[in-house]
C-alpha cells in the first residue's frame, strides 16, 4: 500500500501538472485570442465611430456654409431690389447695418452710370482696383477668387439691377471662421475649396490640402457659378490614442503579465475612450461656439431661425422669431397651422394651399407674408428656407424670417410721395401757365415788374439808341429798411402800396412806372413828360409824416435822374448814369433828387481811382508814418509823440489822412493801415534809441475795425512791449456809451499788456460821459475844433475848461491838440493844460527829420 501509495502520488503530481499547464495554456490561448480579436473589434468599432464624427461633421459644415452663403445672398438681392425701388435714400443706413451684422462681408461696392460708391469708404481705392469683368463682358454672378494687397483672398457677389449693378465683397477666411472651419483645424483636418469658374487657377484653399482621397468624406455646396467643397477624413488609428501596432508586438509580454494583461488592456482602451470623449466634447464646444457666433449674427442683422419636422409638422422658433411675432416668452415649440393662425386673413388662402413637398422638389422656398401680433399690429415678413437631412435621417426644413416692414411702409411712403410728386406736377404746371400770366406785374403793387420794365426798355431803344429826351427815374424810399424793422413787414407791405400809387398819381398817360425790388421803383418818362414836376411832386408828399392803414410814419424818397442827350446814349448808359445821380442822392441825405452830369462822373470815376490807388498803396507799402512831439510846456520837454499816418502818393506826393482816410474805411483797409502805422512806430523806437536819443512813449491810432480783431492781443504780446512805451489812441467815434462788452473787454486786455490807452479828438465825436466812465482812459485828447476858437469865443474856452474839469474828476490826464499860436499855448497853459501839441510847437515829421529833430534838441548835433 505504501508503494502503490507512494507510486500514486508523483503520477497524481503529474496529471495535476498536466492539467494546470494545459489550464494555463487553454487560459493564455484564451486569453490572446480573446485580446486579438477584442483588439480588432475595438480597432473597427473606433474606426466606424470617426468616420461617423468625420460624416457628421463634414455635413454639418456644409449646412452651416449653405446657410451663411444663402443669408448672403438673399441679403445682397434684398440690398439691390431696395436701391433699385428705392434709390439712396436709406441706403447708406442699410448697408452699414447689414456690414455690422456680416462680418465676412469687407465692402459693399455700388456701381451707377454715373459713379461707384463704395461703404465703407475706406476700402473705396482698394476695392475700386478690383479686376471684376465688366457686367457687358462676363454674365457671372461670383467672380473671383482675388486676393488684397494685405494677402486677404475674396469673392465678389454681383446683383444686376436697372440702373447699374450691387457687388458683395466676401472674405474667403472670413466666411470660413463664421461657418467654424478654421476655428477647427487643430482637431479636424479638413480642406476648403471654392471654384468660382472652371480652372485650376480660380481656386482659394483652406486648412489641409492633402487628405487621403479614399477615406475623406466630401460634402459639395453649388451657390450659382461657385462649388464650396468641404472634405473632412477622421484620424488615422495610428495617430494620437493608441498604437495597435505595438499592441500586438507586446501581445508575448501581455501573456507574461497574466492576469493584469487584460486590466492593462482595459484600462488603455478607457483611457483611449476618455480621450475621444474629450475631442468629442471639444467638438461639442467647437460647434456651440459656431452656434453663438451664428445667434449673434442673425440677433445683429434681426433675422430669426426656424425648423420644420415634415414627419411630425412640430416647428422650433427661437427667440428672435417669437420677437417678430410678438410673442415673446411664448413656447418655441408650434406647428404650422399654429403659424398660419398668425397670418393675416389675406394671405391665409394662399397658404392653405401650400406644400412642403412642391417647395422641397424646387430646392427652397422664398417668400413672404404679413401677420397680426396680438396687440393687433400689422407685420410684413420674409421668409427663406431649404430642406435637409438631420443625422436621424428625417426630413425637415430650416430657414430664417425677417422683418420687412420698414422697407415695405418705405416702399409704399415713396410711392405715396410719387403720387404727391405727380400731383405737384400738375399743379406746378398750372402755376407755371399762371406765372405766364403775372410774370410782368408785381404781385405786390399790381404794377409792372422788372422784367416788364426791361420789355419796355428795350422797345423804347428799338436796338438802337435811345430817343433824344427819354429820362429814367430811378426811386428809393428812404428809411424804409427801419420801417419794415420796427413796423413790421406787413405793414410794410402797405408801405410800398401806398408809394406806388402815390407815384402812379402823379405820372402822366405816357410815363411807364415798375417796381425793380424791394424798395426800389424806376420810371420811364419820354421828353414831353414833366420830369422836375414830378419829382417835387412826390419828394413833398413824402416829406411830410405819412398816414397809412391808421398809422403814421416818416419816409422819404431819393430820386436819381438821368436823360438821353444824343443817339449815342442806350438804355444801359442811361441806367448806369441814373444810378451813380441816385448814389449821390442818397449821399446828401433823404429827400433829395440829383440829376446826372458830367461832372458826376468825373466824381465816380476819381473815387473809383483813389480806391484802386489806395489798395496798391497798403500792398506796395506806400503807407508811412510822420510823428509830431508832445511837449510839456512848463518844462518845454517832449513827454511823448505821435504817429500820424500818411500816404506818399507816387504823383501827388505825401497826402494827410483827410485825403484818403474815407475810402479806406469803405474798402476795409482801416486795420491794414492801422497795423503798418503800429510797426513803423515800434520801430522808429529802436531807430531813435540807436540814434542815442531814446523816446518817452509813442502814441498810435488804432480804429474800430482792429479792435475787433480777434488775432490783435496775440500779436501785441508778440512784440514784448516795455509798459507805457506805447499809447494806443482810439477815435472819438467808437461808440463805447453802447453795450459793446467785447471792445471794453480788449481795450482791458490791451491795457494788461502795458499799454496806455488815450481817448483822441474828445469833443468832436460820439464820446459822452457813459463812455468816458467805460474807458476810463489814462489821457484824454482834447480835438482841434475845440482848441481853434478859444482865443476869439469865451463860450469856446468855457467848454475846454469844463472837459478839462471833467478830466480831473475821472482823474484822467490832457492833452490839447491843434495849438497853432502863441494866444492859444497862453490861454490852455492858464487852464492848467500843461500837456500841448500842435504846429506851434512842431509840425509833424518823417522819420529822418524826427530823430535829427530830436538829436539837436538833445544837443548832439
Amino acid at each position: 500500500m505504501a508503494l502503490l501509495k507512494n507510486a500514486s502520488i508523483p503520477r497524481d503530481r503529474r496529471s495535476t501538472i498536466r492539467l494546470y499547464t494545459a489550464l494555463t495554456i487553454l487560459f493564455f490561448a484564451t486569453l490572446a485570442a480573446g485580446t486579438v480579436f477584442g483588439g480588432l473589434a475595438v480597432r473597427d468599432a473606433i474606426r466606424q465611430e470617426r468616420q461617423e464624427q468625420a460624416e457628421a461633421r463634414a455635413e454639418g459644415f456644409a449646412k452651416a456654409l449653405k446657410s451663411v452663403l444663402k443669408l448672403t445672398d438673399n441679403v445682397g438681392q434684398a440690398l439691390a431690389e431696395s436701391f433699385d425701388e428705392g434709390g439712396l435714400e436709406g441706403y447708406d443706413t442699410s448697408v452699414d447695418t447689414y456690414l455690422a451684422s456680416a462680418p465676412w462681408t469687407k465692402a459693399v461696392i455700388l456701381n451707377r452710370d454715373d459713379a461707384t460708391r463704395v461703404s465703407p469708404q475706406d476700402l473705396s481705392a482698394t476695392m475700386r482696383e478690383l479686376p471684376v469683368p465688366a457686367e457687358d463682358v462676363d454674365q457671372r454672378k461670383i467672380f473671383g477668387p482675388f486676393r488684397l494687397p494685405n494677402g486677404e483672398r475674396i469673392l465678389v457677389y454681383r446683383y444686376v439691377f436697372d440702373a447699374g449693378n450691387m457687388e458683395l465683397v466676401v472674405g474667403f477666411e472670413a466666411i470660413l471662421e463664421a461657418v467654424g472651419l478654421l476655428e477647427l483645424e487643430e482637431t479636424t483636418q479638413l480642406s476648403v475649396t471654392t471654384v468660382a469658374a472652371p480652372g485650376p487657377d480660380d481656386r482659394a484653399v483652406a486648412g489641409e490640402s492633402d487628405l487621403p482621397v479614399e477615406d475623406a468624406i466630401r460634402q459639395d455646396v453649388r451657390v450659382d457659378n461657385a462649388t464650396w467643397t468641404i472634405s473632412v477624413a477622421p484620424r488615422a488609428l495610428s495617430d494620437g490614442l493608441f498604437d495597435w501596432g505595438r499592441a500586438f508586438r507586446l501581445a508575448g509580454g501581455l501573456l507574461v503579465l497574466m492576469f493584469v494583461a487584460p486590466f492593462i488592456a482595459l484600462l488603455l482602451l478607457f483611457r483611449a475612450r476618455l480621450r475621444d470623449n474629450i475631442n468629442i466634447r471639444r467638438s461639442m464646444m467647437a460647434v456651440d461656439n459656431l452656434s453663438r457666433h451664428l445667434d449673434v449674427a442673425l440677433n445683429a442683422s434681426n433675422i430669426g431661425l426656424w425648423e420644420h419636422d415634415l414627419e411630425t409638422d412640430i416647428q422650433i422658433w427661437d427667440d428672435q422669431i417669437l420677437r417678430i411675432y410678438g410673442i415673446e416668452g411664448e413656447s418655441h415649440v408650434q406647428t404650422f397651422e399654429s403659424w398660419r393662425a398668425r397670418l393675416h386673413p389675406d394671405d391665409q388662402e394662399r397658404f392653405r394651399r401650400f406644400s412642403w413637398e412642391d417647395a422641397e422638389n424646387e430646392n427652397g422656398f422664398l417668400t413672404e407674408y404679413r401677420i397680426i401680433t396680438p396687440e393687433g399690429q400689422e407685420r410684413t415678413i420674409r421668409s427663406a428656407g431649404n430642406a435637409y437631412r438631420d443625422a436621424d435621417g428625417k426630413r425637415k426644413f430650416v430657414g430664417v424670417n425677417w422683418d420687412v416692414s420698414a422697407d415695405k411702409a418705405l416702399q409704399e411712403a415713396l410711392a405715396d410721395a410719387k403720387a404727391r410728386a405727380e400731383e405737384q406736377n400738375v399743379a406746378l404746371e398750372e402755376a407755371r401757365a399762371r406765372m405766364e400770366e403775372i410774370a410782368l406785374q408785381d404781385t405786390l403793387t399790381g404794377i409792372p415788374n422788372r422784367r416788364h420794365f426791361e420789355k419796355r426798355l428795350a422797345a423804347a431803344q428799338g436796338g438802337g439808341a435811345m430817343p433824344e429826351g427819354m429820362n429814367i427815374v430811378l426811386i428809393d424810399l428812404d428809411g424804409f429798411k427801419t420801417i419794415n424793422d420796427t413796423m413790421g413787414h406787413f405793414f410794410g407791405d402797405d408801405v410800398l402800396r401806398y408809394a406806388a400809387e402815390t407815384f402812379m398819381k402823379n405820372l402822366g398817360p405816357d410815363d411807364f412806372l415798375a417796381r425793380t425790388g424791394g424798395d426800389e421803383f424806376v420810371a420811364l418818362m419820354p421828353a414831353t413828360s414833366d420830369v422836375e414836376a414830378f419829382a417835387t411832386t412826390v419828394t413833398a408828399a413824402f416829406s411830410k409824416p405819412l398816414r397809412i392803414d391808421g398809422r403814421s410814419c416818416r419816409l422819404g424818397v431819393s430820386l436819381g435822374i438821368a436823360t438821353a442827350e444824343d443817339s449815342a446814349d442806350t438804355a444801359s448808359d442811361l441806367l448806369i448814369k441814373a444810378d451813380l445821380a441816385l448814389y449821390e442822392a442818397k449821399n446828401r441825405g433823404r429827400g433829395r433828387t440829383v440829376n446826372y452830369t458830367s461832372n458826376l462822373m468825373a466824381k465816380t470815376f476819381s473815387l473809383k481811382r483813389l480806391a484802386d490807388e489806395l489798395q496798391e498803396a497798403v500792398e506796395n507799402g506806400e503807407i508811412i508814418a510822420h510823428y509830431q512831439p508832445i511837449f510839456d510846456v512848463r518844462t518845454s520837454a517832449i513827454i511823448g509823440v505821435e504817429a500820424l499816418v500818411r500816404w506818399q502818393h507816387p504823383r501827388r506826393g505825401v497826402l494827410e489822412p483827410k485825403a484818403f482816410l474815407d475810402v479806406a474805411e469803405q474798402l476795409g483797409l482801416l486795420h491794414a493801415i492801422d497795423d503798418t502805422v503800429f510797426r513803423k512806430a515800434v520801430a522808429v523806437i529802436d531807430h531813435a534809441k540807436a540814434a542815442g536819443v531814446p523816446l518817452p512813449g509813442i502814441s498810435v491810432n488804432i480804429s474800430s475795425q482792429r479792435l475787433r480783431d480777434p488775432l490783435l492781443l496775440d500779436q501785441l504780446a508778440s512784440f514784448d512791449l516795455p509798459p507805457g512805451t506805447v499809447h494806443f489812441e482810439l477815435l472819438e467815434s467808437i461808440p463805447f456809451d453802447r453795450p459793446d462788452t467785447a471792445l471794453i473787454k480788449t481795450v482791458n486786455a490791451i491795457r494788461k499788456l502795458g499799454i496806455g490807452i488815450d481817448l483822441d479828438d474828445f469833443g468832436s465825436g460820439y464820446a459822452s460821459l457813459v463812455g468816458l466812465n467805460q474807458v476810463r482812459p489814462d489821457r484824454l485828447k482834447i480835438a482841434g475844433q475845440l482848441i481853434a476858437p478859444i482865443t476869439g469865443s469865451e463860450e469856446s474856452l468855457q467848454i475846454v475848461e469844463t472837459i478839462v474839469r471833467i478830466a480831473r474828476t475821472f482823474n484822467i490826464g490832457v492833452i490839447c491838440e491843434g495849438v497853432t499860436s502863441k494866444a492859444h499855448y497862453k490861454k490852455l497853459e492858464a487852464l492848467g493844460c500843461f500837456l500841448q501839441q500842435g504846429y506851434y510847437f512842431s509840425r509833424p515829421m518823417d522819420e529822418d527829420q524826427f530823430i535829427a529833430f530830436m538829436r539837436t534838441r538833445n544837443g548832439l548835433d
